[in-house]
């Protein structure tokens, strides 16, 4: 058997990893004029603890890809669990992602989301191609966490409450 006669589809591979719970983050970032750009991003994770580095993957037909470049400051924010709506409202196209959303400034003046469990603010380092996907890998030059918030879950499809 050969690499080639391994066949699984993109629907058998979304099922099976599917039944792994994720976090869910939005991660934002500034345009060349200095607008706010924000997306909701499930394939995030620790890297490394010296340095100190995250990293999260982002879909190629992505729109805030083109924001998304080394040496990029940008910000991400671990949802809480009474953050459901927003995990929706920054996947959608063509409306207002920050409409109605409170946010702070933290690192090179990148918003992170209020309320949020956790966040971090960093700079891209590297960007990798991965599929249909590009990798990120960014340095966190800051970070915070809400003690008493519970993270929001992303598991089959759909945002779950923590229990």
């Amino acid at each position: 058997m050969t690499v080639a006669d391994l066949t699984v589809t993109g629907e058998q591979l979304r099922a099976a990893v599917g039944t792994f719970p994720s976090g869910v983050t939005v991660v934002t970032a500034l345009t060349p004029s200095g607008e706010d750009v924000g997306l909701t991003v499930s394939a995030f994770s620790s890297l490394s603890l010296e340095p100190a580095m995250v990293v999260f993957s982002v879909d190629n037909a992505s729109q805030s890809l083109p924001y998304l470049t080394v040496g990029q400051p940008l910000g991400i924010s671990v949802l809480a669990a009474d953050q459901g709506a927003l995990a929706y409202q920054f996947s959608r196209r063509g409306v207002d992602r920050f409409d109605g959303v409170g946010t702070h400034r933290r690192g090179r003046g990148v918003a992170v989301l209020d309320g949020a469990a956790a966040w971090f603010a960093g700079e891209i380092v590297n960007a990798f191609p991965g599929g249909d996907h590009t990798i990120l890998t960014v340095a966190v030059h800051d970070c915070g966490t809400h003690e008493d918030a519970r993270p929001l879950l992303y598991q089959r499809g759909q945002v779950h409450d923590w229990v």
